[in-house]
C-alpha cells in the first residue's frame, strides 16, 4: 500500500514541478497573449514527444 502512495505522490509532485518551471518560463515572454499560447501548445507538444 505505501508503493502505491509513493508512486502516486511521485507523479503529483512531478507535474507540479514541471508547471512551476513552465510558469517561470512563460512569466519572462514579452510577446502578445495569442504568441504565448501558440509556444506553449509548442511546447506541450514536444514535451509529450520526448517522454
Amino acid at each position: 500500500m505505501n508503493a502505491l502512495i509513493r508512486g502516486v505522490r511521485s507523479l503529483g509532485e512531478r507535474a507540479a514541478a514541471e508547471l512551476k518551471e513552465r510558469w517561470h518560463a512563460l512569466k519572462r515572454v514579452t510577446l502578445s497573449p495569442s504568441r504565448i499560447g501558440d509556444i506553449a501548445r509548442a511546447a506541450l507538444v514536444l514535451n509529450t514527444q520526448w517522454k
